[in-house]
């Protein structure tokens, strides 16, 4: 790559999953990344591998619920790079459990984390961005966004939210021409799904649940399903490459026919025979 093709790219929830890749990924190829996590343990687990990977891979704590740190962030890349070419908002993680027991705390935190927190991490940069007249935001969002499953009726709503900010966004920042573009992702083989299942109710509260006849049918069901449908990290971290490299990048990005497919075919079918067939699926 020549040196005028190297990017300067944040990347938020880099301890593992889609992050990591992505992370590992770009800095191979030759960009700056500041490779960003909210644990002090990943951040250095991060920071064994920026050793290895060389100069263009550096390592910082940033917690998207937490604007000092993402501003420190920012004020670092300002004074190392002179610029900021991307951000990656990856961050973020799914809330399991029936929206009748998921505590407001709960739903606070999970809009906090997936939504907020991408919009505190874009005030942070777009000035920066501005100042450049240049720049690209890639939200990593979900198929999700346009597929409600039951038990996961809280994460599904923080992305389609997210899709609607995305939208608003890439309208209102066009004038300098900084892009805003959205990462769809279907089932990917990381860590995340296991995190979205110790996510929901404590073992004692699922046990007297109402729900709880039903609550390992719908887990078991969700895990065959994510399989089924599962893409290779390696087409969804392709797929982050172009929205964050390409000369013409497209609004928005999946990783699957699944995920490109699958929205579009719901849009087609009675909302009826839509929830009958999950409810089906998934034993309710």
């Amino acid at each position: 790559m020549k040196q005028d093709d190297s990017k300067v790219i944040l990347i938020t929830g880099c301890s593992s999953g889609i992050g990591r890749a992505a992370a590992e990924h770009l800095a191979g190829r030759g960009h700056i990344v500041y490779a960003t996590a909210r644990r002090p343990e990943s951040v250095d687990e991060l920071e064994t591998w920026a050793r290895i990977a060389g100069d263009q891979a550096r390592v910082a704590r940033l917690d998207v619920q937490d604007s000092e740190t993402i501003q420190v962030v920012v004020d670092r890349i300002r004074s190392e790079a002179g610029r900021l070419d991307v951000v990656i908002n990856n961050a973020g993680y799914g809330q399991f459990g029936p929206v009748e027991e998921v505590t407001d705390e709960q739903v606070w935190r999970q809009f906090d984390v997936n939504l907020v927190g991408v919009m505190r991490v874009s005030r942070a940069v777009v000035p920066l961005m501005r100042a450049c007249r240049t720049g690209r935001i890639v939200n990593i969002s979900s198929l999700s966004a346009h597929v409600t499953m039951p038990f996961m009726g809280m994460y599904c709503a923080s992305k389609h939210a997210l899709d609607a900010v995305s939208a608003a966004m890439r309208m209102e920042l066009a004038r300098w021409n900084i892009r805003v573009i959205v990462v769809e992702p279907g089932p990917v083989p990381t860590p995340f799904q296991e995190k979205v299942r110790n996510s929901g109710a404590d073992a004692t509260n699922a046990q007297v649940s109402p729900y709880a006849e039903v609550r390992a049918r719908v887990e078991e069901s969700r895990r065959k399903l994510n399989s089924l449908g599962a893409a290779p990290m390696s087409r969804v971290v392709r797929a982050i490459e172009h929205a964050a490299t390409a000369r013409r990048p497209r609004i928005r990005y999946y990783d699957a026919a699944l995920a490109r497919w699958v929205p579009r075919l719901f849009s087609l079918l009675p909302d009826r025979l839509i929830e009958w067939a999950i409810r089906r699926e998934v034993g309710l």
